[in-house]
């Protein structure tokens, strides 16, 4: 991929506004010089994140997510670092330049080519709705569906003309060439190298990636022509098993409500959203992708399903069971009244406060399976309810916890009129799921622990050294590598020694932005530390000291370990008093440690 020049890179980053970025995802309020939250990585009640909005930092004490405005941007949006730079830059109005030469340059080009393209043809498609007489039969289609102008021009919606090769003069008039007519999946070559329309005399559904951008089409037939569907190809920007169908338009719903709703179709999307439902997106088709799922878990973990109950929702389904247990996400089944799908159910006169009237009655994913299994049998015949039991075996398998699987056992049992106990015994092959098993000892706990608050210690010194850099430099220069235990730790003390002398150079000491390097994280929460607590230098003598006695702590571990297990030998004595030496080194570590005041 082509490279962003830097003067573009640290242009977008000046301009970008950290709190207006992270305050789209969590609530921020000032603390100090920093600014703190509820962290959007993980679940909380009492807030743990901070961000340092002038050095454009964060971090989480709580889960330990940190590092740079960008880092935040491809963490939270699922992009690379490019990409979250072309998002800014999109964002904050600025034009980026890009290193000349080389492939990379050129696939760019050709991408940003292809880009344009779908981009006009879609405003081709949206002025021929509007404007062409051809195009009456597809207003009339909209006007039936009771979809207004509004919601159809918010989405977009456009008409391809019946013509063999409408959009193809068209595009080639404004300066684009055939081969990139094809790479975009908009026309189609015929026997004899003739080349024609892909879509001709049918509706048109921009489809878009997150960002808003046209990357193909799904184009819907107004005749009895076959198939009644018709996307766009596979192309070099579009994968139908990516996308979903307005996920641009309801991703901050999404995440402000904490749930989204997945419909099968995209007129499904359009009458939940024009009565006041804008949480809602399109699968394209009934399978759930792991990459679809892996979208729109960037904004929420409930997902509410909005499927047919017939053969290929149901298989969609036990698809999103399996999905759930791996992804951690919580699905649960919203049930429209037989035989209508959600635009019928809204045409019908219904109300947004209906329809959610229906989402807070949704079962569970498992709960709805396991009851779709139950009542498409005969329990009162012994064959099947043989039939009935070998189908929740698989079913049950994907509970994702034991706790839900047992509840739906005793469910099963009291609909079979057994005890749970003869249910357990009919499913004894049920594999169990849920949780992690035996596999980590208590003893395991204590590394764990010791590097956690070995950690702790080594950020917190750096953190004091960065916030009072005269004495901060000082005590630096007394320690190398070896006194912090992680490739994190020994990363941060080179990114503190860094700023303090880009500090002593009168220099501001910002480093320049490249892609996600390691040790951003353990930077973020030094940087977010030094700004956020209270250090004077008494503090920072006390972590010293400890950050010393930890040091020699491990030395004479490591050399009462190597005098265990090695034979006698004639150095053993000069180990020996090597140890004794750090042993009484410790002691005064410890001693001047409690000689330490309390501060008020």
């Amino acid at each position: 991929m082509a490279r962003i020049e830097r003067a573009s890179i640290e242009q977008v980053l000046a301009a970008a506004d950290m709190l207006e970025i992270v305050g789209r995802y969590t609530q921020l309020r000032k603390a100090g010089a920093n600014y703190s939250g509820l962290c959007p990585f993980h679940e909380e009640k009492t807030p743990s994140f901070s961000v340092n909005p002038v050095e454009k930092l964060y971090y989480c004490f709580g889960c330990g997510e940190g590092g740079d405005l960008l880092g935040f941007v491809q963490k939270k949006e699922g992009l690379d670092f490019t990409a979250a730079v072309e998002a800014l830059a999109e964002r904050y109005g600025i034009e980026l330049r890009y290193e000349e030469g080389g492939p990379d340059d050129a696939a760019r080009r050709r991408k940003d080519r292809l880009r344009r393209l779908l981009e006009q043809s879609c405003s081709y498609y949206e002025r021929v709705l509007r404007e062409a007489r051809a195009a009456e039969a597809a207003r009339a289609y909209l006007q039936r569906r009771a979809l207004g102008e509004q919601v159809c021009g918010e989405y977009r919606l456009g008409y391809s003309f019946t013509g063999w090769r409408r959009l193809h003069d068209a595009a080639l008039a404004r300066g684009f060439t055939e081969r990139e007519l094809l790479d975009a999946g908009l026309v189609v070559r015929g026997g004899r190298g003739s080349v024609y329309d892909r879509f001709r005399g049918r509706l048109m559904f921009p489809l878009t990636d997150e960002r808003g951008r046209v990357l193909g089409f799904g184009a819907r037939t107004l005749t009895d022509e076959t198939p009644k569907y018709l996307n766009s190809p596979e192309t070099q920007l579009y994968q139908k098993g990516r996308l979903l169908f307005g996920l641009d338009k309801a991703r901050e719903p999404a995440r402000r409500e904490d749930r989204v709703f997945v419909v099968e179709g995209y007129t499904d999307v359009l009458a939940l959203v024009q009565a006041g439902i804008r949480n809602v997106v399109a699968s394209m088709g009934t399978a759930l992708t792991e990459e679809q799922l892996a979208s729109l878990q960037r904004y929420t973990t409930n997902i509410f399903l909005c499927f047919d109950a017939d053969a290929a929702g149901l298989a969609a389904m036990d698809r999103a069971l399996r999905l759930s247990r791996d992804l951690g996400v919580a699905f649960r089944v919203v049930r429209v009244p037989e035989g209508l799908d959600p635009a019928d159910y809204i045409q019908s006169g219904r109300s947004a406060d209906d329809f959610c009237a229906l989402a807070e009655r949704a079962q569970t994913l498992l709960q709805f399976r396991v009851r779709t299994v139950l009542s498409a049998h005969d329990l009162a015949k012994p064959e099947e309810r043989t039939r009935a039991l070998t189908l929740l075996r698989d079913v049950l398998a994907q509970a994702a916890s034991p706790l839900e699987r047992d509840e739906e056992v005793r469910y099963v049992a009291d609909s079979l009129r057994l005890s749970p106990e003869s249910v357990r015994h009919l499913l004894s092959g049920l594999s169990v799921v849920g949780g992690r098993g035996a596999g980590g000892s208590a003893g395991s706990a204590v590394p764990i622990r010791l590097l956690a608050l070995e950690h702790d210690l080594e950020a917190r010194f750096l953190a004091a050294c960065l916030a009072l850099p005269e004495h901060g430099s000082e005590v630096l220069a007394t320690v190398d590598e070896s006194y912090f235990v992680s490739t994190a730790g020994r990363n941060g003390l080179e990114a503190v020694r860094v700023r303090l002398e880009a500090q002593r150079a009168g220099k501001k000491g910002q480093e320049t932005h490249t892609a996600a390097a390691p040790g951003e994280g353990i930077v973020a929460e030094i940087v977010v530390r030094s700004s956020g607590e209270q250090f004077t230098e008494r503090v920072l003598e006390e972590l010293y000291l400890r950050l010393q006695e930890a040091h020699v702590s491990r030395l004479i571990r490591r050399l009462r370990s190597r005098l265990t297990v090695s034979a006698p030998a004639d150095d053993n004595g000069q180990e020996e008093a090597r140890l004794l030496e750090l042993e009484g080194i410790r002691r005064r570590l410890r001693d001047a440690i409690r000689l330490i005041p309390v501060e008020e």
